[in-house]
Parts: structure tokens; C-alpha cells; sequence
């Protein structure tokens, strides 16, 4: 039986929107990132920095239509993207290892939308929308805030163990794996639901091809596709039974049943100001037909603070 974390039925109550006592707002959040970033001004406040991609979604594995009528699992697919580091820095560098992201908005037949939005850490370091926020704000007062708020908070120091063992070498964007963290539902025609995360993994061999720089990624990125296919695997993995599927923080077992729904294709990448990603909102609940959002809190919170976010960088433009 798939089972729901006391921490997160808590936190249903604070932060799904019409619950009483609700604390979560997306200004506070919003206000704390500001502060531990700055602001640079007509630009995102997380995933500062980063590039435009455009390419293919391509079906794969057809088992998939067994689970999710959506169209983008049906012929090939458009898609404007976005890849990108993670944080609100205005210009980190790329020559020094860290977290990214991958964000697509696929347009299938019908010019139905479906929108990916992916990070490369492989769980969320805390399990509810409250204390994602209290971490943040830890974060902006300070290195002494932060190792208070780190050393009262397991899951944080369990976040922190699990990734400092993985692969921490220099990976270009293209090179790096994008989780969704959070569980979503394929819903078949019936709609019968079926609780899902996935994974985008390189497929073939695209690594660094220049010396690293400051800000090579772009052409590092470029260089790769004049020499062939810059793609990734979408790799879907499905609860089993036991797993809690509303808890961010907790990953799923490797062993857990996997498929590999489709290909996505890059086909060309260029800077922001030469393309429509930058004035783009990747709201990971623009969901295509065959998909619905879990009841996950952390969900609809990152929809919340991408839309105020999406708002407000655009009145600076």
C-alpha cells in the first residue's frame, strides 16, 4: 500500500490552498530568496543563469500508452527548453561543479502543453513547504543560521550525506541527470492513476569539450551537437507498494519498476535574449491530458512562487 509521511499530511494543511491556518506564501518565500541572492532585476530568482534549447520529444517504450493516454506519448512532439544552474546567483561559473536544472514545455498535437521542470538533486532536502522556507531564510541571515538550522534538522543532514557521495566531478548541462523530485499520476483513459516520478538521462557520450571556463556551458553545449545527437532518456519509475509518494525528501528504491517512455532531442541552443525561454513560466502543473499533479504541497507551492516570480521579473523588463 503507497503511504503518505506524517510530515507531509501535516503540511497538507499548511500550505494546500482554502486550508485554514495556512502559513506558506509565496511573497515570503520569494522575499527570502531576494535576500540570500539579491535581485538582478528582470531576471529569474532561482535558475538565474542559463540558456535556451529547442528540440524533439519522441516516444519511445509504447507500454507507457498502457498507463497514460497523454499525446506527447503518441508521435513526436516541439519543445522550447530551458537548461540552467540552480540558484539565484546572477552569473555563477561553470567551470565549478554544481546543481542544475532542465525545464521544457512541449507542445503536442492539438497544441496541447506539457510542461517539464527538473532539477539534478536526486530529493528535496527537507519534506514539507514550512521548512523548505525556514531553510531559506536560515540561508539569507547568515553561515551561523544555517549550521543552527542544519544541525536541528536530520532530513537536511540526511540530504546533505547522500549527495556528498555521488559524482561531484564537473559535468556540462548536458552531461547531468534531472529528476522530477516530486511524484506525479499517468491517468489512462478509464482513469485508472498510477504514481510515478522520472528521471531525463544522457544518452550517449556528450562531456566537455572545451577548457572549462567561467562560461563555457553555451558552446560546450553547441560544440556537442555539431558533432551529433545531444539527447536524454526519460526514464519513468513507478511506486511500489510502501513507498511514500507525497514526501519529496524520501527517494524510491533504484529497484523500483522503470521504463522508458521517450527521447528528447536537442536540437539547437542559443543565449536567452535569442530566444522565447527567457520570457517563458515553466509551471511544472501545466500538464498535458494523461498526467495529473499529485496532491504533494511542494507542488502547488512551486507553482505559487513561479508565478509571482514569472510576474514580477516581467514588470522589470
Amino acid at each position: 500500500m503507497i503511504k503518505l509521511s506524517l510530515a507531509v499530511a501535516t503540511s497538507l494543511l499548511v500550505a494546500m490552498p482554502g486550508m485554514a491556518n495556512e502559513t506558506f506564501s509565496p511573497q515570503r518565500n520569494l522575499a527570502a530568496f531576494e535576500k540570500l541572492f539579491g535581485v538582478t532585476e528582470g531576471k529569474r530568482r532561482n535558475h538565474t543563469k542559463g540558456f535556451c534549447i529547442t528540440g524533439e520529444f519522441i516516444p519511445q517504450d509504447p507500454k507507457v500508452k498502457t498507463y497514460s493516454s497523454s499525446a506527447i506519448f503518441t508521435e513526436p512532439s516541439t519543445f522550447i527548453g530551458r537548461v540552467s544552474h540552480k540558484g539565484g546567483k546572477a552569473n555563477p561559473p561553470d567551470n565549478v561543479p554544481g546543481h542544475y536544472g532542465l525545464a521544457v514545455e512541449i507542445t503536442a498535437e492539438k497544441k496541447e502543453r506539457h510542461i517539464f521542470s527538473m532539477n539534478t538533486e536526486h530529493f528535496f532536502p527537507v519534506s514539507s513547504v514550512e521548512a523548505f522556507i525556514e531553510l531559506l531564510e536560515a540561508k539569507a541571515n547568515g553561515k551561523e543560521a544555517t549550521l543552527a538550522y542544519a544541525k536541528n534538522s536530520p532530513e537536511l543532514q540526511a540530504y546533505k550525506a547522500y549527495h556528498s557521495k555521488l559524482d561531484n566531478s564537473l559535468h556540462p548541462y548536458e552531461g547531468a541527470t534531472y529528476n522530477s523530485i516530486n511524484t506525479f499520476y499517468l491517468t489512462d483513459e478509464k482513469g485508472n492513476q498510477t504514481p510515478v516520478r522520472w528521471s531525463f538521462v544522457p544518452s550517449g557520450e556528450r562531456g566537455i569539450t572545451l577548457n572549462p571556463s567561467e562560461n563555457f556551458f553555451l558552446q560546450n553545449m553547441q560544440n556537442n551537437l555539431s558533432k551529433g545527437e545531444v539527447t536524454w532518456d526519460m526514464v519513468i519509475t513507478f511506486a511500489a507498494g510502501g513507498d511514500d509518494i507525497l514526501n519529496p525528501h524520501i527517494k524510491w528504491s533504484e529497484e523500483n519498476k522503470k521504463l522508458v517512455a521517450a527521447k528528447l532531442r536537442v536540437t539547437a541552443a542559443f543565449p536567452e535574449d535569442k530566444g522565447n525561454c527567457d520570457t517563458m513560466n515553466f509551471d511544472p502543473l501545466v500538464l498535458s491530458k494523461g498526467f495529473k499533479a499529485s496532491e504533494d504541497p511542494m507542488l502547488q507551492a512551486r507553482s505559487s512562487i513561479y508565478a509571482l516570480g514569472f510576474g514580477r521579473r516581467l514588470s522589470e523588463k
